[in-house]
């Protein structure tokens, strides 16, 4: 397997107790699950995809409970 090579300062863009989501300056943004540390290196038209596919998901948990955040 090749050496990764580190992406650089990171920039936070968002964080909280369940996920912290940071960019580099190749512009991949690095999405870390918190409970677990997994991280996933994505592009940011991917990042759109993720949050969309789970704010949709929120919203059917939401639906069901009867309790909406978004």
């Amino acid at each position: 397997m090749p050496d990764r090579k580190p992406c650089g300062k990171h920039a936070v863009l968002g964080s909280n107790a369940a996920v912290r989501v940071t960019q580099c300056p190749c512009g991949a943004v690095h999405v870390t699950l918190i409970a677990n540390g997994v991280t996933v290196r994505v592009n940011e038209e991917t990042l759109r995809g993720i949050t969309h596919g789970l704010m949709s998901a929120l919203d059917q948990v939401e639906e069901r409970e009867g309790v909406r955040v978004n």
